[in-house]
């Protein structure tokens, strides 16, 4: 019911406004408003509107009156130019330009214009002919002669010449693409890698998009609103009903990557580990992108909009108040209601900072007393499930999606998501089987395990068990067969502990050579680049999927096509606009840390 926007745009001295009905009295199971859409004249403020009031009697059948919420009529610009807004251009302005110049700055340095002797051509000795000649080398600044039939020196200049020399050649080289775009393309693995990892990231990520589409869908403008929870009800949907146990994914991921990494330079450094620099590394690695995002989404976001759901959709009141909360990682905290929060797909980061935090607790036990490291995480692990069954029982929440992405409307009404689902003390179980895995990893090395045959089989037959029932066993939730509320507080008490563990069999199985074809799929060089680009993707793919909301003219009809149209559009620009960040701003912070700071 949103009326004709531009058709109302374009009538001399009036404006579009859309006005909010609350529908839970009516559509408990619909947890989204009725929107419907006025022409009024420009003089018109949205309180105007808003007290001349709707009458809904002659709108709905059976002449029933529901309650106006919201009132929000559209402006041009939609909200107001600021200092901020051009700020923000002229930092974007300013990131561009210095992407562009290193990039021609690196074409040139490598060129032979500029060093026409240092890039002739070896041949397969690694010698120019036999002919004895000099040229002179570049070396911080200092000049130096190298014997052209000397295969070390010739190495070695070419190495610097290729690493930029200088610091502030390396400096400005760290923005070049021509320098990152190799890098991110690179399909080769490093020696000591967990190849799996990268199909595994990719799919998890994919799934994470999956779930967001649908969530979104379901929330906007439709012609057959009631459609997509129909399709709840289908077995196969599942799939995408619980694809919250993607994110369950990343954090065992992220305990597994920890934990290996971190023994691993804890074995190098005879247990001595800058910790300083543990944390600084962390926060650098995922702290200046999150800005430069947020950034865009707060001064550069609301002006793109262009439809009935702009103006709306572009109000920023609650990020201009929270946004701190987001770098600060403590936005699953506070604010306490997590939709009154700034941008809250966040909730994710803040966990696993927090986990990432608390981890040298576990981490140095692990390495010097590995028995009392391996009973801290049992201990966790038991208090975690424990303490999330007891909030749900509490709580008497259910186990569909519904009842995670229900708002709550009444300010002391708790939410599942703001109890359960954002809270670390809920979520971590999956972090610390994957530490458990890491330390498995760090301590045996690869091929050391060995294994009969029907051994590795019933590992596979359990732990594909145990991920299909915790993903379709909830499938009579849908279809009118509601647990009770013991059964739901097991469930979730625990199901990401068991998620956790079936996918480290999937790891554990894969490196030590029992993944067969699963392996060899996991493992393909192709998923390399994708996975590189999986931290900026989760960082922009709602931000795509808001912004096309914003152009929105019409209600959509839902459809099975439609969705997996939307899909496969969004995750394909969502990895687009995820290399391009990446390469201005990912990569070259990378560099830049390398460049200055000492490495953990």
């Amino acid at each position: 019911m949103l009326g004709h926007f531009d058709e109302c745009e374009s009538v001399p001295d009036f404006k579009y406004c859309l006005a909010s009905f609350n529908l839970s009295g009516e559509i408990p199971e619909l947890p989204i408003p009725l929107l419907y859409g006025l022409c009024v004249p420009r003089e018109c403020s949205d309180y105007d509107v808003y007290q001349l009031g709707i009458d809904t009697e002659t709108l709905l059948p059976g002449g029933r009156k529901l309650p106006l919420e919201t009132v929000m009529c559209t402006e041009y610009p939609h909200h107001p130019f600021t200092w901020q807004f051009a700020l923000t251009v002229t930092f974007f302005s300013a990131l561009f330009i210095v992407v562009v110049v290193s990039s021609l700055y690196h074409a040139w340095y490598h060129s032979p214009a500029c060093h026409p002797r240092a890039f002739i051509p070896l041949d397969e000795q690694c010698t120019l002919g036999g002919e004895e000649s000099t040229v002179n080398g570049t070396n911080d600044g200092q000049d130096e002669d190298v014997k052209m039939d000397d295969p070390k020196s010739l190495h070695a200049q070419r190495r610097l010449q290729e690493s930029g020399g200088s610091t502030m050649n390396k400096l400005l080289f760290s923005f070049a693409l021509p320098r990152n775009l190799p890098k991110l393309l690179s399909t080769e693995s490093s020696e000591g890698s967990i190849d799996c990892l990268h199909g595994i990231r990719v799919i998890s990520m994919l799934w994470v998009i999956l779930g967001h589409v649908f969530s979104i869908m379901i929330m906007v403008p439709l012609f057959n609103p009631l459609t997509g929870t129909s399709w709840l009800s289908r077995y196969g949907f599942m799939t995408v009903a619980n694809a919250l146990f993607s994110v369950d994914s990343f954090f065992v991921l992220s305990g597994l990557l920890v934990t290996y990494l971190t023994l691993k330079a804890m074995k190098r450094r005879n247990g001595r580990i800058p910790w300083r620099w543990f944390y600084f590394h962390r926060y650098w690695r995922l702290t200046p992108a999150l800005a430069v995002i947020t950034l865009f989404w707060l001064f550069i976001m609301p002006y793109l909009g262009h439809g009935p759901l702009a103006q709306s959709y572009g109000n920023r009141g609650p990020c201009q108040k929270y946004w701190w909360t987001n770098i600060l990682y403590i936005n699953n905290f506070y604010p306490t209601k997590g939709e009154s929060g700034c941008m809250p797909w966040l909730w994710y980061l803040a966990n696993d900072m927090q986990f990432f935090a608390i981890s040298p607790l576990i981490l140095i036990p692990l390495y010097h007393i590995p028995w009392l490291g391996l009973c801290l995480i049992a201990l966790l692990c038991l208090a975690s499930c424990a303490v999330t069954g007891t909030l749900v029982g509490v709580n008497s929440f259910g186990v569909t999606i519904m009842e995670a992405l229900a708002p709550s409307g009444d300010p002391n009404e708790k939410s599942f998501s703001d109890v359960v689902y954002f809270k670390p003390y809920c979520r971590i179980t999956p972090y610390l089987v994957g530490m458990v895995l890491g330390y498995i990893i760090h301590k045996y090395q690869k091929m050391s395990i060995k294994m009969r045959w029907p051994i590795a089989v019933l590992g596979w037959i359990v732990a594909c068990g145990v991920g299909y029932t915790c993903i379709y066993c909830v499938y009579g939730n849908y279809n009118g067969h509601v647990w009770g509320v013991a059964a739901s507080a097991v469930y979730e008490a625990l199901c990401r502990f068991a998620w956790g563990a079936a996918l480290c069999w999937i790891i554990f199985a894969c490196h030590y050579g029992y993944g067969g074809w699963v392996n060899s799929l996991l493992s393909y060089g192709g998923w390399a680049p994708l996975s590189r680009l999986t931290y900026c993707a989760y960082l922009m793919h709602p931000v795509i999927m808001f912004m096309y909301m914003t152009h929105m003219g019409t209600a959509t009809y839902m459809s099975l096509a439609l969705f997996a149209f939307y899909f496969a559009g969004i995750s394909l620009v969502s990895y687009g606009c995820a290399a391009i960040f990446s390469l201005m701003v990912e990569f070259p912070l990378v560099s830049l840390e390398k460049l200055f700071l000492p490495r953990a």
